[in-house]
């Protein structure tokens, strides 16, 4: 009897343990609801280190983009050159600069003008004025030192200058645009309102002034435009005969120079002097021969016995 007691008993704690065990039994899987929060604050803690790394990549982004480029200024350059050379290689070397020229085209270089004066065999000047592209005029201009001394010559100035028109054009261009406008409504006046006909001549009048202003202004700012599209160069050669051009011996050479030149001042004073003082004692001397042809001559005194 005691022995089914103990059974039983044993028994049943066997089955209250197993049914405490399947009522704890094993751990649940977190839930979506659970899960979300903890998904929002990873979220939050990788937007939080992502934020500072693209703000510093936006600023490292603006400083690597170029800035705006200025506006160009207009300029207008001009370029003078004077070259001196042998007498007798002045004409030879002002027409191979302008055989250089014609041969670029029209498009590129033009003649704008040349000159040769010569007062003697030894005083030759000439002018060359051209205006090109500023890429074939710097080319150009590069080899004109070298021109020079291959005949002997040699490079006595050279100057660049320029004229900013940045202004003036922009001036130019509003006043051309305003002036369009005046006379678009002077013609639509024109057209479309009736009146007297005085008031018509009167708005023909103003259209034709108009219409004049606005030609002048495209006519003056293309000249502008022209300028800055393109360059002038003034090139002036003179004769020049040095003795010894360079080094030691150059001031005997200068010396020598205005011995020559002396000589030929005091000699050309001389002849002006004869050619004034000749005819003067030409005309002395014949008064005073008629002078004496016309006075009566005295009786000469007989001699004393």
């Amino acid at each position: 009897m005691r022995t089914r007691i103990t059974l039983c008993a044993l028994a049943a704690l066997s089955l209250a343990a197993c049914q405490k065990k399947a009522e704890t039994g094993p751990p649940a899987a977190p839930s979506a609801d659970a899960a979300a929060p903890a998904a929002e604050a990873t979220d939050s803690a990788t937007d939080l280190t992502a934020a500072p790394r693209a703000a510093h990549a936006t600023r490292a982004a603006s400083a690597q983009t170029p800035l705006p480029n200025l506006s160009i200024p207009q300029l207008a350059y001009a370029y003078k050159y004077a070259l001196a050379a042998p007498p007798k290689d002045v004409r030879r070397l002002m027409s191979k600069h302008e055989q250089v020229c014609w041969a670029a085209g029209p498009a590129v270089c033009q003649v704008t003008g040349s000159n040769v004066s010569e007062n003697g065999p030894d005083q030759v000047s000439a002018t060359l004025t051209l205006r090109a592209q500023p890429a074939w005029l710097r080319t150009f201009r590069a080899g004109l030192e070298d021109d020079t001394k291959a005949v002997g010559g040699r490079m006595v100035t050279a100057d660049t200058s320029s004229d900013d028109l940045s202004r003036s054009i922009v001036d130019g261009e509003a006043t051309l645009r305003a002036k369009t406008a005046l006379r678009d409504r002077l013609q639509e006046a024109l057209r479309t309102r009736p009146g007297k006909i005085s008031d018509v001549f009167d708005l023909e009048q103003q259209l034709s002034q108009v219409q004049g202003e606005i030609d002048a202004g495209r006519s003056e700012l293309a000249m502008m435009k022209t300028r800055v599209a393109t360059s002038e160069l003034r090139i002036d050669y003179r004769s020049e005969g040095v003795l010894a051009p360079s080094g030691v011996f150059q001031p005997v050479g200068q010396a020598a120079a205005d011995v020559v030149g002396i000589f030929v001042a005091v000699l050309a004073f001389l002849i002006r002097a004869g050619a004034v003082i000749v005819p003067l004692a030409g005309v002395g001397a014949l008064g005073w021969w008629i002078v004496r042809v016309l006075t009566p001559k005295k009786p000469r005194k007989a001699p004393a016995a």
